[in-house]
């Protein structure tokens, strides 16, 4: 069985640990220097809690971050959301509607 390594961990990646008793997962909070740290027990059913906790995180997450071994692309943002279509598409676009003379 071979592994592979992340370069380093995701924007997205969460501390988690585990004692004898429970799966721990710290998440930071927005505005707070304190993180937030779920218990889950550890038994079958917490850890399936734990690990959907986690999947739901990263189902949250832009799909342009999902990717974290892909290299980032620089990304301008308009109001805090990545463009949909590159400029050459918009210049594309504004030429056809030019030429209809809608534009």
């Amino acid at each position: 069985m071979s592994a592979t390594l992340a370069p380093s961990p995701p924007a997205h990646a969460l501390l988690c640990w585990v004692d004898d008793r429970n799966v721990y997962i710290q998440v930071p909070v927005k505005n707070n220097p304190m993180p937030l740290i779920q218990s889950y027990p550890k038994t079958e059913g917490g850890l399936s809690k734990a690990l959907n906790f986690l999947r739901t995180r990263y189902e949250e997450l832009p799909s342009y971050e999902r990717n974290y071994t892909a290299p980032s692309a620089p990304v301008s943002l308009k109001n805090g959301k990545p463009p949909i279509q590159t400029d050459e598409q918009r210049a594309a676009a504004l030429a056809v509607l030019r030429k209809l003379g809608i534009a």
